[in-house]
């Protein structure tokens, strides 16, 4: 979807408003500057980012480090957009939120204008076997997909698209372990 969008910014130069659930960007801490690896990465994590007081277990290192790539990658693509002389801006929603997809979109209306295009690749991945997969982990997945298309397309309402892309999994295509098609 970032592909996507970013073609799509240098060649039309648009404005691109970026929805996606996590927080909105912040500027990376100092002492993360320069790492790559994830091994370099969480022990500056376990130095600087829990504070003295505390040791994390495995699971709130591997949370902390997972909020600081996606913090890094949703700044790098912004960037990227940026660089091509679009207009991006990026919203923190929960596209399965109805309220907060009509006030975020609401918002877009009155600052920008109406909603020109819909580019539609929000998904959750909850890879599982066929037989370790229940009603919830479905509903998840499809929720995102389906409930958050609709939520997207009841708040743009009347404005006149003039796009609309949708994206699937690639594995829906190419098949891969652990995802159930349904």
């Amino acid at each position: 979807t970032a592909d996507t969008a970013l073609a799509l910014a240098g060649a039309a130069k648009p404005t691109l408003v970026l929805l996606g659930r996590s927080p909105e960007p912040v500027p990376e801490p100092e002492w993360l500057a320069g790492l790559d690896r994830e091994a370099d990465i969480k022990r500056a994590i376990l130095t600087h980012g829990f504070g003295h007081e505390k040791k994390p277990c495995p699971s709130e290192l591997e949370a902390a480090y997972r909020h600081h790539m996606a913090n890094r990658e949703i700044t790098a693509n912004l960037a990227r957009m940026t660089d091509t002389g679009a207009r991006v801006i990026y919203r923190a929603v929960d596209i399965c939120d109805r309220d907060a997809v009509r006030d975020a979109i609401g918002e877009i209306r009155r600052t920008i204008g109406p909603v020109r295009g819909l580019i539609h690749g929000a998904g959750v991945i909850e890879d599982r076997l066929i037989e370790d997969k229940d009603f919830a982990l479905f509903e998840k997945v499809f929720d995102t997909k389906v409930i958050g298309l609709g939520n997207l397309l009841d708040a743009i309402g009347n404005d006149r698209l003039k796009c609309l892309v949708l994206f699937s999994s690639v594995s829906g295509r190419f098949g891969q372990i652990g995802r159930a098609h349904v």
